[in-house]
Parts: structure tokens; sequence; C-alpha cells
């Protein structure tokens, strides 16, 4: 049997539960799909761009720093989709790119990746680039990065 300090203390406990319920939390983070456009280590943007493309003029202008203008762009329904685009700058052959996760938190889109070095000793450089499409989104974009280096 509940004796009346027990319940007195279970209905307490309950309420201050459920009135804490909601406040301060923070926004729900959503996974967002995401399909792989393009990928290349031989981009010739030179310098560390984090990029979201919206519309097909300014997609077509990237296109061609990306591959000189050699090729027409692939096609993007820019009215259901936008891209991101991160490219690594120049890197050691064997480095590269990777969008790992793209998630909606509240208003915000936030772009997580990684630029992954191998350690590689080639004398040589590498420009990787990756575009990926996810669903059409207005709001703020913040890209977060992450150095990774991978041990030999």
């Amino acid at each position: 049997m509940i004796t009346k300090r027990t319940f007195l203390l279970l209905f307490c406990s309950m309420s201050l539960l459920f009135s804490s319920c909601g406040k301060n939390l923070p926004p729900p983070i959503n996974v967002v799909a995401q399909d792989q456009v393009f990928y290349s280590d031989e981009s010739r943007l030179t310098e560390v761009t984090e990029m979201v493309i919206r519309d097909a003029a300014t997609w077509r202008q990237m296109w061609g720093q990306i591959t000189g203008g050699q090729t027409e762009p692939p096609t993007v329904d820019f009215g259901s989709k936008m891209l991101l685009m991160v490219s690594g700058g120049r890197m050691d052959p064997g480095d590269r790119i990777q969008i790992d996760r793209v998630e909606n938190r509240g208003e915000e889109v936030v772009i997580m990746y990684r630029a992954i070095e191998s350690s590689g000793a080639l004398e040589s450089d590498v420009f990787p680039v990756q575009v990926v499409a996810v669903r059409r989104r207005a709001g703020q974009v913040r890209f977060e990065a992450q150095h990774v280096r991978v041990p030999r």
C-alpha cells in the first residue's frame, strides 16, 4: 500500500518532470538523404571551399571552376534540390574529402565532412572536391569540418 508520503513524493517528482518537458531542448535532428553528384581529386579548385548551390547559373559557374568547363555540368532539378560542395584545396595523393552526414537541426542545415589525410609521400598534389544533392531547403547552412589523419 502506498503511504501518503510516498504518494506526495511521487506526485512532486512527476510534476517536476512534466513541467520541465519541452523547455530548453535542442532542436530535433533529422538526417537528410544525399545523392552524390560528383567527386574528383583532380578539380581545379586550389582553395578550401564550402558552398551551397541553389540555382543553375551558380552551378554552371562552379562546374567551370571545378572542371575547367570542358563538359556540361550534371543536370540538377533546382526546384526540389540544392547542392552542397566541399573542396579540400591542395592536398597530397591519397587524401580525400568526404561529406559524411547532412542534418536538419531546427531551421538550420548542418553539413559534417572530413578532410582525410593519408600521409602520402608522393611529390604531387591533388585537389579533391565532392558535390552532393539534397532536398531543397531554405534557411541557414553550416559546415562542420573534421581533419583526420589515417595512419600508414
